[in-house]
């Protein structure tokens, strides 16, 4: 997997289906540090001076309830759900793997889920980059203006891939939100 970017924070949250409360909070950062919590001020002293989050469903799921508890803060976005059907169209289903739950009423691990969400952003990664510059710049266009695939950089991928999460990840992966 190439080496991520110090700035870059994998979360996934639990949230209550009744309170619609944040319970539990699993992130991994660049250094290989993990974060295991329900405290959003622990939390926000863990994320340090990153500035990208990256999650499996976070545009959609994750920022409607870190948001607020984040405050002002703003953070560019990666979303690795939306690009798995593109960049991996062969696999069934785009949902994060359970292997590790041995039944199905044991409790989510949102750690857990901040790692497999690394480990798959590094396959979409390598997965985009080996796609002929054409299709990526294809990618590009089309997805330009889509809220879950915002920063598209036109017809110049190649040198927005340089700066993000990964030595050379997909600038269009991203999206700025608080």
């Amino acid at each position: 997997m190439r080496e991520v970017n110090a700035k870059v924070v994998f979360v996934d949250l639990e949230v209550g289906v009744q309170d619609r409360q944040i319970h539990d909070i699993g992130a991994v950062r660049a250094d290989g540090a993990t974060f295991h919590s329900g405290d959003i001020s622990a939390f926000r002293r863990f994320l340090g001076d990153a500035s990208v989050l990256c999650g499996h469903n976070i545009v959609h799921h994750d920022m409607r309830f870190l948001s607020p508890a984040l405050g002002d803060r703003r953070f560019t976005l990666v979303d690795t759900l939306y690009w798995s059907p593109l960049l991996f169209p062969e696999r069934p289903y785009h949902a994060l793997l359970k292997d590790d739950k041995l039944q199905q009423d044991e409790l989510n691990n949102p750690v857990s889920d901040a790692k497999k969400a690394m480990r798959l952003y590094g396959d979409e990664v390598a997965a985009f980059l080996a796609l002929d510059p054409y299709m990526r710049g294809i990618y590009a266009s089309l997805l330009s203006g889509i809220p879950e695939f915002e920063g598209a950089e036109g017809d110049r991928p190649r040198r927005a891939l340089e700066k993000r999460a990964f030595a050379a990840p997909p600038c269009f992966f991203r999206r700025n939100m608080r």
